[in-house]
């Protein structure tokens, strides 16, 4: 097949509009464990029933339950014994980590390294927006802020499966420049498509809002989880967790960091935290 005269933005664009393709599709029951977590009546039995009627989802929250960094004296070996060690709100997250590892798991060949450099990220902003969390003093939104990491590049995800489909049905070449693919990553369309797929998938809004206006000038101060996963979007930057490396990023500097009141021993300790995070993403 001739390539058709158009850049490769217009091409995704036009794939975007006409809905030619098939962006991904999120796991229903973890979905519906963060649905349920809204109802303050919900009881371990509930969340036991909803996670092993998919008997996939039930295996991933087990394998993940019992990595090395959740591990303790004795294995997980059911979703209640996990629901009893971690908590409802933790075990719905795992179930939200194991579906969202499955959807980076998808692709092979030439656009697989970018798969894995995007999992990473999500899951190192995870942990990092957690920590931030409960260094911060907002425990209670902890979990929330877990979410808000892991899912607030979910559009980056979306727009490296255009381009896969794309070079799949020959309307791209095959040896684009990486250069090309992150920006294209990079681009506005990653958050307009995230913010799409977010509220396609009926996510709460508050991490819709993240997913829309991670990269939004000025940023909101009012809305902490916003400044939690941006702080840490910069700190993976820094040093290089993802498609990004700068180590010139001053974190002290930043207004989120100030926003927050973090001074460098903090964000140091944050830095390591992030590192950490990767070799646990790789464990999983």
């Amino acid at each position: 097949m001739t390539a058709p005269q158009q850049s490769i933005h217009d091409l995704i664009a036009g794939f975007i509009t006409t809905r030619e393709i098939k962006l991904p599709v999120f796991n229903p029951v973890a979905l519906r464990l963060q649905q349920a977590l809204a109802r303050n009546d919900i009881k371990i039995t509930d969340i036991e029933r909803m996670i092993v009627e998919d008997q996939a989802l039930t295996s991933q929250i087990l394998r993940v339950a019992n990595a090395a960094f959740y591990q303790g004296l004795q294995p997980i070996t059911t979703i209640r014994k996990a629901i009893i060690r971690l908590g409802n709100e933790q075990v719905a997250n795992l179930a939200m980590v194991a579906a969202q590892q499955q959807m980076y798991q998808k692709s092979s060949g030439a656009f697989q390294s970018y798969q894995e450099k995007l999992w990473r990220h999500a899951f190192a902003s995870a942990m990092g927006s957690k920590w931030l969390a409960e260094r911060c003093g907002f425990r209670t939104i902890a979990e929330n802020a877990f979410l808000a990491g892991l899912l607030h590049n979910i559009g980056q995800l979306a727009l490296l499966k255009i381009i896969a489909d794309l070079y799949a049905t020959g309307f791209i070449p095959a040896n684009l420049p990486p250069t090309l693919i992150t920006e294209i990553l990079d681009s506005a369309m990653h958050t307009e498509q995230g913010y799409l797929l977010a509220k396609k998938w009926n996510l709460p809004e508050e991490y819709c809002a993240v997913v829309q206006e991670h990269h939004k000038e000025p940023c909101d101060p009012n809305n902490t989880l916003l400044l939690f996963v941006r702080l840490v979007d910069l700190t993976c930057e820094k040093i290089g967790i993802g498609l990004h490396d700068d180590p010139q990023i001053a974190l002290a500097a930043t207004s989120e960091a100030q926003a927050l009141g973090l001074g460098e021993v903090t964000l140091a300790e944050l830095e390591i935290l992030l590192e950490d995070s990767v070799v646990m993403a790789d464990q999983i």
